[in-house]
């Protein structure tokens, strides 16, 4: 498994009927949010093919853009992050 070394934010997009059933999976488990189970899951995920093969394959993508290929992107993070607003609170939203 990987070693957890620092926590980094970040935005998914999931159907209305994955949020409901983590939502309805966390409050099961006595949570308020359900980035835990969404780790968990991710690093089975991962580990399926072991680590060394998810390091294989990070040292392989390492490289894979140009240079303008990686400014393109960056710019379009750059431009959707200045015009992103939160979500209206979703903990209001029924879950069934």
């Amino acid at each position: 498994m990987l070693e957890r070394i620092f926590s980094m934010r970040t935005t998914i997009e999931l159907s209305d009927r994955t949020y409901a059933l983590l939502r309805a999976r966390a409050a099961e488990r006595g949570m308020r949010g359900f980035s835990a189970i969404v780790e968990e899951a991710l690093e089975r995920e991962l580990s399926e093919g072991g680590e060394n093969d998810l390091l294989t394959s990070l040292e392989a993508a390492e490289g894979a853009w140009s240079a303008s290929e990686a400014q393109e992107w960056e710019r379009a993070r750059e431009e959707a992050w200045s015009t992103w607003q939160p979500p209206a609170d979703r903990s209001s939203t029924p879950t069934s």
